[in-house]
């Protein structure tokens, strides 16, 4: 059984979205936090393979959330046999 750590970078900009009732681009996030759109990227698509503390802190602080609302835990079902 393996386990995983997925961001919610994308779940959490879509209900800013919604919020806001207004589009939020990408590079308006990496305008505004100061992290690069390509970095933005790879967190939009859950494909982040290592989590620097600075681009979780601008998160944070962007959103208004504590790292434990940006990440989540997913635990692997087990392989049937």
């Amino acid at each position: 059984m393996s386990v995983s750590v997925n961001n919610r970078f994308a779940v959490l900009l879509a209900e800013k979205r919604i919020k806001e009732r207004r589009n939020i681009s990408l590079a308006e996030v990496a305008e505004e936090v100061g992290i690069s759109r390509k970095t933005l990227y790879a967190w939009e698509n859950n494909t982040v393979t290592r989590f620097d503390v600075p681009v979780i802190d601008a998160l944070c602080k962007y959103f208004g959330v504590k790292p434990g609302d940006l990440f989540e835990y997913v635990e692997d079902q087990p392989k049937k046999k």
